[in-house]
């Protein structure tokens, strides 16, 4: 990292830096060159954490497995640990074991989480996002928002450091801090389990 760009940043380190999207590159660079190269800028105090980022979980055991213990700090994986797909919670003790950091983005899975619907790339099939918009309606006949539930099923697991979610508007701010405040009652569990396990069955996002 270049000195004029910490200085851009008003920063004399940054806490942490990831290698993004990495099933796109070439997994034997990241291994031997990319990872190695934030090593070094580690040591220099330029950086004080080690990431990496991407949507298929396998990649971050294919990384993993071919580095020192302690080299990589943090994961990001998104769209894994939310009311329609939880696949990442089987990831977790391996990651412990390793003593790395879990950030799981998206928990409200792009967008098909919400009463408005995902946006027309999303990937997800047009039978996954006709449930997600058949959940959505059911929640809101129960008094309930389908984006105020995921995003407090996403923070209930504590083996997760950080949930990282995004938002396009002053709204859906507003649901996210209530969410987060919100205290679970055994209804709103109830109300999950029937969401999870009979309206989304085995549903991944893509």
């Amino acid at each position: 990292m270049r000195a004029w760009a910490l200085e851009r940043l008003h920063l004399d380190y940054v806490d942490i830096l990831q290698c993004h999207d990495i099933e796109f590159g070439s997994l034997d660079q990241i291994v031997n060159e990319t990872i190695p190269a934030l090593q070094k800028l580690k040591q220099a105090g330029k950086i004080r954490f080690i990431g990496i980022t991407g949507l298929p979980l396998g990649v971050f055991t294919d990384v993993l497995d071919r580095v020192p213990p302690g080299t990589v700090d943090v994961i990001l994986s998104y769209c894994h640990y939310g009311i329609n797909d939880s696949t990442l919670e089987d990831l977790l003790p391996y990651l412990k074991t390793k003593g790395v950091g879990v950030i799981s983005a998206s928990p409200l899975a792009m967008g098909l989480l919400t009463e408005s619907g995902p946006p027309e790339w999303h990937p997800a099939s047009p039978e996954l996002k006709a449930a997600c918009q058949a959940v959505a309606a059911f929640c809101k006949e129960k008094g309930k928002n389908i984006s105020k539930l995921a995003m407090q099923y996403s923070l209930l697991n504590k083996d997760i450091s950080s949930i990282l979610v995004g938002m396009n508007s002053v709204k859906q701010r507003i649901l996210i801090v209530k969410s987060m405040n919100a205290q679970f009652r055994s209804a709103t569990f109830y109300e999950l389990g029937i969401i999870k396990h009979t309206l989304f069955s085995s549903s991944k996002v893509v």
